[in-house]
């Protein structure tokens, strides 16, 4: 809707971590306060050159910061909006408040929310920046823990995050703390396991963790690779305790890793809106 006005929350760019080419996450300081759920979505609405754009993007900061909203965006070369977002002159006006570009944030908005009555363990299956809503759920969900581990019932949460490159690992360092917390700490009520998985380990010949795409782990064979220690234990986890009776998933990207998921899961006895919830991503 180019062109559109939108009576949203003005907002300014508060600070943006760049963590390849062309990914970053941007964290946006609000006039005032924004409630939402964990899993739900704002949109960007930035007006830059006469043209006001809008475009929706998960939340991936927790509720507890209402004056700020965080996401994980990744740079679409021919997009509407991204381009702008890696614009200096952009960016510089978003940062210091000059009248060149500006920016308001509407919603929130999405039904892609935990069933806080389902006392079912986690699977948490992204690819790309499909892993935002996961970062605001987990870590609404540590918070919760934190201030009261004493109410706190036992639970897993597993986040299987797909892309095809080790340095596209978003969040790597924050969901690999809490993975070794969980390690040094069996005790721990909500314990956390990240999964990191990339499809082109050939070109990242550092890597040697698990390997192909995110719903290449639900799978009974690895394909044309000879599985590591990593992936052996990963798929004996889900032959032997994999099960709609114990585990709930949800799963956010792209429509392919989305589709695949489910198809392979559906044969394991997993319902789709009822074991399985999904929210697509489209560039």
């Amino acid at each position: 809707m180019p062109g559109a006005k939108a009576a949203g929350i003005r907002a300014e760019l508060d600070t943006r971590i760049d963590l390849a080419t062309g990914l970053s996450i941007f964290r946006f300081a609000l006039q005032r306060e924004f409630f939402f759920q964990p899993g739900q979505y704002a949109t960007l609405w930035l007006t830059h050159n006469g043209e006001t754009i809008p475009r929706p993007y998960s939340i991936a900061s927790s509720p507890s910061e209402t004056r700020i909203l965080e996401f994980y965006i990744n740079l679409v070369e021919n997009g509407h909006l991204t381009p702008s977002l890696w614009d200096p002159e952009v960016m510089h006006s978003l940062k210091s408040g000059r009248e060149d570009a500006s920016l308001a944030i509407t919603g929130p908005k999405g039904r892609f929310v935990l069933d806080l009555n389902d006392p079912r363990d986690l699977i948490f299956v992204a690819s790309g920046t499909g892993l935002a809503p996961f970062i605001s759920m987990t870590r609404k969900l540590n918070e919760d823990y934190l201030a009261a581990p004493e109410n706190s019932r036992s639970r897993t949460v597993r986040i299987i995050h797909g892309v095809s490159y080790s340095r596209s690992l978003g969040y790597r360092g924050e969901l690999e703390a809490l993975h070794l917390e969980t390690q040094k700490n069996p005790a721990r009520k909500l314990g956390f396991f990240y999964c990191p998985t990339i499809s082109r380990p050939h070109l990242d010949s550092s890597w040697t963790g698990l390997r192909g795409r995110a719903e290449s782990l639900f799978e009974d064979s690895p394909g044309d690779m000879t599985p590591n220690p990593l992936e052996n234990a990963m798929r004996e986890w889900v032959r032997d305790q994999l099960s709609p009776a114990t585990h709930v998933v949800y799963i956010c990207g792209h429509p392919g890793t989305i589709d695949n998921t489910v198809r392979i899961l559906s044969a394991r006895g997993f319902k789709p809106d009822v074991d399985v919830k999904v929210e697509k991503y489209y560039s």
